[in-house]
């Protein structure tokens, strides 16, 4: 699995960076790489630049304007993790 987060730096691209791999460490996930995202143009391609933070889950955008509680960014990882072994 692959996520990005999509920001420029500011604290809620960090927080939202941070959130994620300690939730990844708690749950002792390897199998997921997360990369940030801070080139605009780039950003673009998902959402407006204004709408940072982003949360792109295996190429699909999945949240942006916020950081996400730890409730939801559990149950996007799920469902990405169940659409993909669909496949």
């Amino acid at each position: 699995m692959h996520i990005s987060v999509l920001g420029t730096g500011c604290y809620g691209c960090i927080t939202l960076d941070a959130l994620l791999q300690e939730m990844l460490v708690e749950s002792r996930r390897t199998d997921v790489t997360i990369d940030r995202v801070s080139d605009e143009k780039a950003i673009r391609k998902y959402m407006p630049a204004e709408a940072i933070p982003g949360l792109v889950i295996d190429g699909r955008l999945v949240h942006s304007g916020s950081v996400p509680s730890r409730d939801m960014l559990r149950k996007w990882i799920g469902v990405a993790e169940t659409q993909k072994t669909r496949i």
